[in-house]
């Protein structure tokens, strides 16, 4: 498996656990937001983690932390992710994806296997405007659309979140994307912080306030049980 990446400690990644991150390289999208750059546009150049040092590392773990974070980079990529999260949950962690749900057979594939504690699905937008969001000019939606159903059903704890972006999104984009989530148990919007991005350089339009999407909270939350500003 390709690591590009090791974070040994997070309070924040986990909901309510205290995890370590690994990170993939390599993705698919090419979302001009993207705060993970040299993840996505992976070179490797011999300066990625062995994935025996990583375990050993996660070894070393058992007992002080409670989970682990797959992240990216598009984690469902990874040819192997399968026997690396089987070794992962052998240990005794909760594992968390993070993924841009356009593998929806690599995610029901790691829920039949039950190796999932929790999923987090990043919805760059609404599908009218997905691909201008993933950097693409075509980008088939039924991957992504396939996706949410199986996360939606599939039993375990999830959240759906946007990076609410000025210039690529507008405030009522927040709605549109709750709609499309209709019944999802939890929606996140967050704020987009203005740094090192994939093809956006320094980017200096104003960011949308928790005030505005306070404004659409009583509608959103008509669509999911539970609204979150994550600011």
């Amino acid at each position: 498996m390709i690591i590009g990446g090791l974070q040994k400690f997070s309070t924040i990644d986990f909901p309510k656990k205290l995890a370590a991150v690994v990170f993939t390289g390599g993705c698919n999208l090419r979302c001009p937001f993207c705060h993970n750059p040299d993840l996505v546009e992976w070179k490797g150049n011999g300066s990625g983690l062995a994935q025996s040092r990583v375990l050993d590392f996660l070894r070393r773990r058992v007992g002080k932390i409670d989970g682990v974070v797959l992240s990216g980079g598009e984690p469902t990529l990874q040819a192997d992710l399968v026997d690396f999260l089987m070794e992962v949950k052998a240990m005794g962690f909760a594992i968390k994806l993070d993924t841009n749900g356009t593998e929806p057979g690599v995610i029901k594939s790691l829920l039949d296997k039950n190796l999932l504690s929790y999923i987090a699905v990043d919805m760059k937008h609404v599908y009218s405007k997905y691909s201008r969001a993933c950097g693409l000019k075509i980008l088939s939606m039924e991957g992504i659309e396939e996706s949410v159903s199986i996360v939606i059903h599939s039993g375990i704890s999830y959240e759906f979140r946007t990076t609410m972006v000025p210039g690529i999104h507008v405030l009522s984009d927040a709605l549109g994307i709750a709609i499309q989530l209709d019944g999802a148990k939890r929606f996140v919007v967050q704020e987009f912080i203005p740094k090192k991005t994939l093809s956006m350089g320094n980017f200096g339009e104003s960011n949308f306030s928790r005030e505005d999407f306070e404004l659409l909270r009583r509608e959103i939350e008509s669509h999911v049980g539970e609204f979150v500003i994550r600011y």
